[in-house]
């Protein structure tokens, strides 16, 4: 009897032996000229904005390996001390990450047990199948020569790519619709979302006792309650920012002398946004002795280029920036995850519009002054 309870305690240890660990595994391979490489750290950085993980291993040989436990199954980078990234992978628990890099042919690869990276990796090279077998990638660099017809069926080859793999995503998501992906893909679109349906979207998480602790979902039901305060009827949040002579520029003070106040979110770096500063300086000159006013929060961080910008495009209206790119804490305060953008607001600060399209502008600012 003895003798068989030791076969079958040795065969238990054998079972848990195989099993993956508990948290995830990454072994990095780096061949080629390791020379050029920055330095011999590398860095494996993920997790959310309030549970960020950094985790370091010094390549041996060309080899390192990292091992840990992930709170919240999300993307992480694998960089050379955050300068030179080499791949960047969705990280869960229970799985092994091969990462495979060729410094020479600029190439890396992933080999995984984990599910949803082996998604991620299958609907990659569908992608790369079929922009091969369209040639998109040899038409893409010639965009700018080609003809108005050339540009428009390169458009259509690339959108019904982007069709199919949009396909494949989706048919991910409604199999697994309560998967660590499905919840970093709302995330990550939180903002595309109908305000109508964030609480219901954000249900499918939140009643899994698998979700109770999980940042993303924290970091998700934050955002929305941020979204859904900046919804037209509540007031509007205030600040203050220095305008480009260093003074400071309260925003209740500028909206509380008009009628309706734009606040335009831009940069001078912002193609989209310089093209249509043309037509916001018509507009400007056309309704403010009609009580309309614009408050420019500017996302540059070069001053000079700030200025210059605000200079060459004959911007009469205050600016006001902290020069800290996309940490503009205005920017934050608002969720500016784009730009140019925007929001308005009446004389008592009540948000009356928000994000309304470059075409839709003047009209919404005719109608709302007739009143």
């Amino acid at each position: 009897m003895k003798k068989l309870l030791l076969i079958g305690a040795a065969a238990i240890i054998a079972a848990c032996s195989s099993q993956p660990e508990a948290g995830y595994t990454v072994n990095v391979t780096v061949t080629g000229d390791l020379a050029q490489l920055p330095n011999d750290t590398l860095v494996l950085t993920g997790g959310t904005r309030k549970a960020p993980v950094a985790d370091t291993a010094v390549l041996v040989n060309g080899k390192a390996t990292f091992k840990g436990e992930t709170t919240t199954p999300t993307y992480y980078t694998l960089s050379f001390n955050g300068k030179k990234a080499l791949s960047r992978f969705f990280v869960e628990n229970n799985a092994k990450y091969d990462i495979n890099a060729n410094l020479d042919a600029g190439e890396t690869t992933v080999i995984t047990t984990g599910e949803i990276q082996s998604h991620i990796e299958s609907v990659n090279a569908k992608r790369k199948e079929l922009f091969a077998a369209g040639k998109l990638d040899s038409l893409m660099k010639v965009y700018g020569k080609m003809s108005d017809e050339e540009k428009a069926a390169f458009r259509e080859a690339y959108n019904n790519v982007e069709k199919e793999i949009n396909g494949m995503n989706e048919a991910y998501l409604a199999a697994n619709p309560a998967s660590p992906y499905a919840l970093y893909t709302l995330a990550s679109t939180i903002g595309d979302v109908p305000v109508a349906e964030l609480d219901a979207k954000l249900a499918t998480f939140d009643t899994l006792a698998a979700y109770a602790n999980n940042d993303l979902l924290k970091d998700a039901k934050e955002t929305a309650a941020l979204i859904k305060s900046l919804q037209p009827g509540n007031k509007a949040p205030d600040f203050v920012q220095n305008d480009p002579d260093g003074k400071p520029v309260k925003f209740s003070d500028i909206y509380s002398k008009n009628k309706l106040t734009m606040v335009d979110f831009w940069a001078s770096w912002c193609g989209p946004c310089r093209a249509f500063n043309p037509d916001l300086v018509k507009i400007y000159k056309k309704y403010h002795r009609k009580g309309f006013e614009i408050l420019g929060v500017s996302h540059d961080r070069d001053y000079n280029a700030w200025v210059k910008g605000i200079k060459d495009d004959k911007l009469a209206w205050p600016q006001v920036s902290d020069l800290k790119y996309w940490d503009n804490e205005v920017g934050k305060m608002y969720y500016v995850r784009y730009i140019p953008q925007n929001i308005f607001v009446d004389q008592n600060g009540i948000i009356v519009g928000r994000q309304i399209d470059k075409p839709e502008v003047e009209g919404f600012i005719g109608e709302f002054l007739k009143k």
